[in-house]
């Protein structure tokens, strides 16, 4: 970033007020590039984020929640669940459900497929609500409310929180470049 320098004309008290109005204005433009840099990287989380999503695209939500702190501007990239999805299945005993988050479902995926394939700390195999195959080799049958058998060994991980997290950190330098100059 280029160094701004400020001139002083003669020391007048009029010089004094226009290096005042200076100083002023290059600490707006500096607030303006800090939302403006701390908004165009959450946004490109955004869109990385989307793409990640698998088919439950449909049921999440992604926004930035962003203002001014003490340390400077904040933006929080959040993801939510437009919905639940209520999972029916048979088994011998009944008809069993589970509500499932469609957002931890597609961030942390479900049995062996969920094994952690980028080595994401405390991500693992993950198991349906109540589940109790997740992590068999042979995946598991289900029967669907129409009688019909189903053999799964789980859902892969998509990750979009965390893939947006790698795109942000990886602009940084970008967008640096580009808002500051």
């Amino acid at each position: 970033m280029a160094k701004k320098v400020f001139k002083l004309n003669p020391l007048s008290s009029s010089s004094i007020t226009a290096l005042q109005k200076q100083l002023r204005e290059y600490r707006d433009s500096l607030d303006n590039k800090c939302e403006r840099f701390v908004r165009e990287l959450a946004e490109s989380g955004i869109s990385v984020a989307k793409v990640n999503t698998g088919n439950f695209g449909k049921y999440l939500a992604f926004t930035v929640q962003s203002s001014w702190t003490a340390d400077g501007y904040k933006a929080v990239l959040l993801a939510t669940n437009t919905g639940i999805i209520h999972s029916e299945w048979r088994t011998k005993d009944g008809v069993k459900t589970a509500d499932v988050s469609p957002l931890l479902m597609c961030e942390f995926g479900s049995g062996l497929r969920a094994k952690n394939p980028m080595n994401v700390p405390g991500v693992g195999t993950g198991t349906f609500p109540g589940g109790t195959h997740g992590a068999d080799p042979e995946g598991w049958w289900y029967m669907d409310l129409d009688g019909v058998w189903h053999h799964s060994y789980g859902m892969t991980p998509k990750m979009p929180m965390y893939h947006a997290s790698l795109a942000i950190m990886s602009n940084v330098q970008r967008v640096a470049k580009e808002v500051f100059g």
